[in-house]
Formats: structure tokens, C-alpha cells, sequence
């Protein structure tokens, strides 16, 4: 009998209803056609708490995770008051880090 331990089944939650075709927007980059994200960042009036996950790179240099370090210090300047908070993990934060993430969400009192 095969055994998945329960934390490596998290990642699997929700994939009855993934649509493989908004997977495919995010690499052959058409997601985002047309929108301006420089706009959309500089527009931002509140607070804001950027939870920002390790950077990796696979070995032909594939961007692993949502940006890069260069990616979040553009988005965190074009944002007026932006924190960042840094997690040991990756890109499922709130699955990898659970305790953090909550503790990053409570303090945004």
C-alpha cells in the first residue's frame, strides 16, 4: 500500500478543479497581455505586507518561484508603503510555513 504523508497531500488540495489552460497563461506569459503592472502596483493606497518566498532557479536558469529578487524590489518601490516579510520556503507559503503565515496575517493589525 502506498502511504502519502499529509502535508505532501496539501499540494494536491483543490486540483479537481484546476483548469490546465490558466496554467498554460502563465508560461507562454499571455496571463498578462495588457496589463500594466507598474499601474496597478503605483495605485495601491494601503499597507501592504509583501510575503516573498525563496528565490530559485532550476539548472538551465528557469525562474522557480512567482519573481525574482530584482522583480520584488521594482514591485516593492512602486508600492507607497510596502513591507516585506521573507519565508524560508516555497512558493505555498501558507501550506509550508502555516504558523508564519499566520502570524504574518495577525500582525497586519
Amino acid at each position: 500500500m502506498l502511504f502519502w504523508p499529509k502535508a505532501a497531500l496539501g499540494g494536491f488540495q483543490g486540483m479537481n478543479l484546476y483548469d490546465p489552460l490558466f496554467g498554460e497563461t502563465f508560461f507562454n506569459d499571455s496571463f498578462h497581455n495588457g496589463i500594466r503592472h507598474e499601474d496597478l502596483l503605483q495605485n495601491i493606497r494601503c499597507r501592504t505586507v509583501f510575503m516573498k518566498a525563496q528565490t530559485n532557479f532550476s539548472e538551465d536558469s528557469v525562474l522557480m518561484a512567482a519573481l525574482s529578487e530584482e522583480d520584488l524590489k521594482k514591485a516593492a518601490g512602486l508600492i507607497a508603503d510596502c513591507q516585506i516579510v521573507r519565508f524560508d520556503c516555497g512558493h505555498g507559503i501558507h501550506i509550508e510555513k502555516p504558523k508564519a503565515f499566520l502570524a504574518c496575517l495577525a500582525g497586519l493589525k
